[in-house]
């Protein structure tokens, strides 16, 4: 992905930042309190069967969440990219990317893989970039509307101009040439947290 880099952002060091989808943590603390909730109200009602049958479900259906949607994001600091995702982590150096795209979600290019970021911001609404007041200015009257008004709107900066801003910087910074490996690791805490919920479940089958 092609860009611009002015000469006096070359050398500057940018600070570590984190990017996330803007709903994928409402959305799974939504799942979490609606989890709890059903499992409150199971206790009150004194059915510790049921509860004994629906806890381990819920827990499993959490850890989905939390898998998918909570943990998942993409890191960005003065040597590259961190991608997590779910269950497996990739640091990725400047050194190594040969592209960058940013589309639905952010794929890095680097040493002849591809490494797709389920955390990465997404784009925005339409009427987050400027959509909505489009609308309002074409449903004044005609009249109403000033003849040197125009529709278009500036162009809001996102999260996602930020990670291919960062990576063109480093790109200036340390040249074209590719050079270093991806490093990828499990989450050995997530992984063990899954079989857990997955084996009570399981037991839970022949209760």
């Amino acid at each position: 992905m092609s860009g611009h880099v002015s000469g006096r952002d070359v050398g500057v060091t940018r600070p570590a930042a984190t990017y996330r989808s803007a709903s994928a943590r409402p959305v799974a603390a939504g799942v979490w309190v609606c989890a709890t909730t059903a499992l409150t109200w199971l206790v009150a009602a004194g059915d510790l069967h049921t509860v004994s049958r629906a806890a381990p479900w819920l827990a499993l259906a959490s850890w989905f969440v939390y898998v998918s949607l909570w943990r998942p994001c993409l890191r960005v600091d003065t040597t590259g990219f961190e991608v997590i995702n779910g269950v497996r982590d990739h640091r990725i150096p400047f050194t190594a990317v040969t592209d960058i795209e940013v589309r639905f979600t952010t794929v890095i290019y680097a040493a002849g893989r591809k490494y797709v970021s389920w955390g990465a911001p997404t784009p925005p609404s339409a009427f987050g970039a400027g959509f909505g007041r489009e609308v309002e200015l074409k449903s004044r009257p005609f009249t109403v509307l000033p003849s040197n008004e125009r529709l278009s709107q500036p162009e809001a900066r996102t999260g996602r101009d930020d990670i291919v801003a960062a990576w063109q910087l480093a790109r200036s910074a340390h040249g074209t040439a590719q050079y270093g490996s991806a490093a990828s690791t499990w989450s050995v805490p997530v992984i063990v947290a899954g079989l857990l919920s997955m084996g009570a479940v399981i037991a839970s089958a022949f209760l």
